[in-house]
């Protein structure tokens, strides 16, 4: 897993009218091993966190050009993509995966109580990173890219209801064993896991 993943184009138009995916919109629970094709994954991915429109750059009153808003345009949460063969960060400029782990880490996602994380086969990470939020105090910025990281999850939960995908958001993870795990810096937390699949 050395090599940078080249995402297929995002299949930016078409699919149902939103009102059908809103109303379809559910958490999945039993998940297949059927791997997600990369065209999904890559749909999947521009859905959480991809250009719309050329980088505007980062900041108050600057526009933003990505499908998800984030507080003061700080863009500060990251996605992280764990495969069957390694963890991958998603660079949505160069809409790429890059390697940052080798090796399957769904025992490190799994919770007695979430046994289907062992079956799906791909789990989104939303990894702030406080060093690029731009103001606020401790709570604001804590707040605030838990905020960021739903807006994006719900994104992907409105592309799973449209493509026939199966997904949950997950709060009961790790997250000091998952920093460790990541070799995240001090000012990096990992706020929620999204397990994607077809639904068993």
């Amino acid at each position: 897993m050395d090599a940078i993943i080249e995402l297929p184009q995002p299949r930016t138009t078409g699919g149902k009218p939103l009102m059908d995916c809103l109303k379809e919109r559910h958490s999945t629970r039993t998940y297949t091993k059927e791997e997600v094709p990369l065209q999904e994954l890559s749909n999947v991915l521009w859905a959480a966190f991809g250009l719309t429109r050329q980088d505007a750059g980062t900041g108050i009153g600057i526009p933003g050009s990505h499908t998800a808003p984030t507080a003061c345009n700080a863009q500060s949460v990251d996605v992280y993509v764990a495969l069957p063969d390694g963890v991958y960060l998603y660079k949505p400029h160069a809409h790429v995966l890059q390697p940052v782990l080798a090796g399957d880490i769904r025992e490190s996602l799994f919770h007695p109580a979430q046994a289907f994380v062992l079956d799906a086969p791909v789990h989104l990470l939303y990894v702030v990173d406080q060093a690029r939020t731009i103001s606020g105090g401790t709570w604001d910025r804590q707040v605030m890219s838990f905020a960021d990281s739903a807006f994006m999850a719900e994104n992907v939960y409105l592309y799973c209801a449209c493509a026939k995908l199966g997904t949950v958001i997950r709060a009961m993870i790790d997250r000091e064993k998952l920093s460790e795990l990541l070799q995240l810096r001090p000012e990096q937390m990992v706020t929620l896991s999204q397990t994607v699949g077809y639904e068993g």
